[in-house]
């Protein structure tokens, strides 16, 4: 049996249904609590980017060929390497010189996909990647809001 009973926003009543026991009734949109939906509209991935001039490169910046937004915070869900050099390399990320990642080891002509699985937020900063040498891929996938 539901009825309708008031309950006391910051400056108003709003009338709501209730069950007897006076607890609010409420259905789920999966507005917020569909991880699909939430992915659909906020997901993100970079371009594949070469580490390159023996330095920190670009990976996903306001600047980047697929940039990412100005105020938004980033979550990193996939970090993938490819290693296309012909020797065993290392690869992490890197937020202003500083490293986000622990060091992955990767060996020759191979890829390494890395999950991420309750995420790793970045927040609102540029990510650079680097490695032991020129050559190796980078990719990230997330969201972004």
């Amino acid at each position: 049996m539901s009825m309708i009973a008031e309950y006391k926003t910051t400056k108003e009543f709003i009338r709501a249904a209730c069950n007897a026991a006076g607890t609010l009734l409420t259905e789920d949109s999966g507005l917020h609590t569909n991880p699909r939906r939430y992915e659909k509209l906020y997901g993100i991935f970079s371009a594949p980017i070469a580490r390159a001039g023996g330095v920190a490169t670009a990976l996903w910046t306001i600047a980047t060929a697929r940039p990412r937004t100005a105020g938004e915070s980033t979550t990193i869900y996939t970090l993938i390497i490819e290693n296309p050099t012909g020797q065993a390399v290392t690869g992490w990320l890197e937020i202003g010189g500083v490293a986000i990642t622990p060091i992955y080891h990767v060996e020759t002509s191979d890829t390494v996909v890395i999950p991420f699985v309750a995420g790793m937020t970045t927040g609102d900063f540029n990510v650079n990647c680097n490695a032991s040498i020129n050559g190796v891929v980078f990719q990230i996938i997330g969201t972004e809001a």
